[in-house]
């Protein structure tokens, strides 16, 4: 590569210390902010979800779909906690994608073996077909309506990925980049995506592992719960799979 010319080394020096000074006053511009307390809530729950039942029970393949699910979401909340909006809404996609994925692999051992070696690939719209036919989940796909609700959260966020809405741009109006902005409004529509997105798919994992869960089988993670998953959520789980969240 050739030699870099000093004034790129310069100007570097000092976006690098632009951007890390308006990163740390956009943080501390939301400190304390209560949608972002719910949603580590919620990220808290699914690190709970993680070291009680996916940790012990899931096959190694499986599990790290969910481990990196788990990190999607934090750096979802980390972006969103100094107003990088499009970023955080990307990783929340990506959070919805690794939790299926691991619950695809989770009943499929033979295709996770194939796609180790890059010979299967199932695409989001196949995974998110698969959840809402599963057998253990039919009853609150019906109730719930979870495959139209998968379809909504997903689509919404494919907008965000690929630009396809002004929503969720960035730049500004002139064209100007924009790394980040702090806005409570759009903090407001992050957290809703997350709170749907979060809901949506610990619900469907929370089902596939009903076994585990049941009656008053490990009462702290069930305790940790109620942040991930919404009321409505959790009566079906109860009414159809005896699983008492509250």
């Amino acid at each position: 590569m050739a030699k870099l010319p000093d004034n790129i080394k310069v100007n570097y020096l000092a976006f690098s210390e632009t951007v890390s000074n308006s990163i740390v006053s956009n943080i501390a511009a939301f400190k304390g902010n209560e949608k972002l307390t719910e949603s580590y809530a919620r990220i808290a729950a699914i690190n709970a979800l993680k070291v009680d039942v996916v940790e012990p029970h899931f096959p190694k393949g499986a599990a790290h779909f969910f481990f990196e699910a788990h990190n999607d979401a934090l750096i979802s909340h980390v972006n969103a906690s100094f107003g990088s909006w499009r970023a955080a809404l990307q990783a929340l996609r990506s959070f919805m994608e690794n939790t299926m994925a691991a619950i695809y692999y989770l009943d499929h051992p033979v295709e996770f073996e194939k796609w180790s070696i890059g010979d299967f690939q199932i695409s989001p719209k196949e995974m998110r077909e698969y959840i809402a036919e599963h057998p253990k989940l039919a009853r609150i796909v019906k109730e719930l309506d979870l495959k139209a609700a998968l379809d909504k959260e997903y689509g919404t966020l494919s907008k965000a990925v690929h630009g396809s809405s002004s929503l969720f741009r960035m730049t500004t109006a002139d064209g100007k980049t924009n790394i980040a902005n702090p806005s409570t409004a759009d903090l407001g529509k992050w957290s809703a995506r997350e709170r749907n997105a979060i809901d949506i798919c610990i619900t469907a994992l929370v089902g596939v592992l009903c076994r585990y869960l049941d009656g008053a089988k490990l009462q702290n993670l069930r305790s940790a719960l109620p942040s991930a998953i919404q009321s409505n959520s959790r009566a079906a789980l109860k009414k159809h799979m005896d699983i008492s969240i509250q």
